[in-house]
Parts: structure tokens; sequence; C-alpha cells
């Protein structure tokens, strides 16, 4: 796996320095996250902070790239999760993906490294994308063992453009891994963004995740984040979170 990440880890940091030729935009983000978690003694609310960076049309390798690198920090200041995803088009519908995800920055969970093709297109205000990737992970235990397997993941993303103000966006991200260890995984991300100004540098988002998990740590029935789910990031327990974004575009 560690060799896996070199690549698209350097792929990354060439991506964040855009061409003059590009017209890139950089934009950047922080945000809140609540997170209700269910544990089997208690239900509690606990929070975290984003830092976000995209570069959006960027040309690199002869494909036009749209880059995001992403970290989680907890109110004691430790990172949680690290992420960097990458969509790289060679036309206006048909391209590819690379996603890494570094999740076990507290000891434990999953680091990921994905790679699919990737379509979208718009009809009017709507704009569909479809996402397939093969992924492989190490999936680190509390008590520091390490598990590896490798899956297949669906990423698909709905967005709606009500006006020049209000945008919505339904974004479902599925998992299915080999071994029943890590089982399935679902997140449904629904997010409301709005324009605050009229040249759109300013913008508010809002967002709603919700969790399904199914593997033989959950018995196949319970609906939330556990120990060893192999989705990063997340408080313990996690089964759903609201967060508020700001974002700026230089």
């Amino acid at each position: 796996m560690k060799n896996l990440l070199i690549v698209p880890a350097l792929m990354a940091g060439a991506l964040m320095v855009p061409s003059h030729a590009s017209a890139a935009t950089i934009i950047g983000g922080i945000g809140f996250e609540s997170a209700k978690t269910v544990q089997s003694t208690e239900k509690k609310e606990k929070q975290q902070f984003e830092a976000i960076l995209q570069a959006a049309n960027v040309e690199f390798l002869g494909l036009n790239w749209n880059n995001t690198t992403a970290a989680k920090v907890n109110r004691n200041g430790d990172i949680t999760v690290a992420r960097n995803w990458a969509y790289g088009f060679w036309n206006d519908n048909f391209g590819m993906s690379v996603d890494l995800i570094k999740g076990d920055w507290l000891g434990a969970g999953p680091n990921i490294a994905a790679v699919g093709l990737a379509y979208k297109d718009c009809w009017d205000k709507f704009c569909p994308r479809v996402n397939p990737t093969l992924a492989g992970i190490d999936m680190k235990g509390v008590d520091g063992k390490v598990f590896k397997d490798h899956g297949v993941q669906l990423n698909l993303k709905a967005d709606y453009q009500f006006n020049d103000t209000f945008s919505a966006t339904f974004h479902p991200q599925y998992a299915s891994w080999s071994d029943d260890e890590l089982g399935q995984t679902m997140k449904l991300e629904f997010n409301l963004t709005a324009n605050l100004t009229d040249d759109k540098r300013h913008k508010l988002m809002l967002v709603h995740e919700r969790f399904l998990v199914n593997n033989a740590s959950t018995d196949h029935r319970t609906r939330y984040i556990g120990e060893n789910s192999p989705i990063g990031g997340y408080v313990v327990g996690t089964e759903s979170t609201l967060k508020l974004r700001y974002f700026y575009a230089f």
C-alpha cells in the first residue's frame, strides 16, 4: 500500500502548482462538523474542524484536473484524517479519478488508495457524475495489527443549480470490500450551497451526511461507524453529521 500511495501523492503535489496556461482557480475552505454518535451506553454530539484546498481547471499530463486536498482536526488539535482526490478529464465527459485517504493518524483507521474512471455531463441546470473505482485498503486496528483488503467503489454525484445563488448536491458513495470484516459501506451526503456575493467568490455550504455499514463487526445490523469501519476520519459511533463550510475563490 505504501508504494501504491507514492505515485498519486506526487501527482497531487504537482496538481497544486497550476501552469500559467491553464487559468486555474484556487479555492480555500474551512468547516465545522458536528457528529451525532451512538455508543452502547450513551449518545453524544462531538465536533471536528475541516480545512480544504481546491485547484480547479489545472492542465496536467494532457488532462484537465480538479484536485482537492482536505484534513480534519478534532477538538484536541489532532489530525484525524487527510485526503486528496482528483478528477482528470480528457474531454468534456470522460476522465479518471485518483483518491488517497490517510485515516490512521490517531493510531488506528484506514489508509485507502483508489483509481477509477469518471463520466460527467450537464443538462441545463442538472449535472450528474458517475465514478466507479478499484480500491486497496490497509486497515490498522486498535491493537496495531494491519489488515489488507481490496474492493470496488461507486461514487455518484448530482448537482442542481436552482438560480444564481443556490445549488444543491446529492452525493452517495458506496464501497464493497472482499472480506466480510470490512463488508459494505454507504455514505449519503446532501448539501446546499449559497453564493454570498455577485462575483461568486464567497460561498457557504450546509452539509448533512448519513451512514450505512454492513459487516461482521456490526453483525450486519447496526447503522453507524464502528471502531473498525473502513470509513476514516469520523468519530467512533457516528450515525450522522451536520457541517457548515465557508469557501473563498482566489
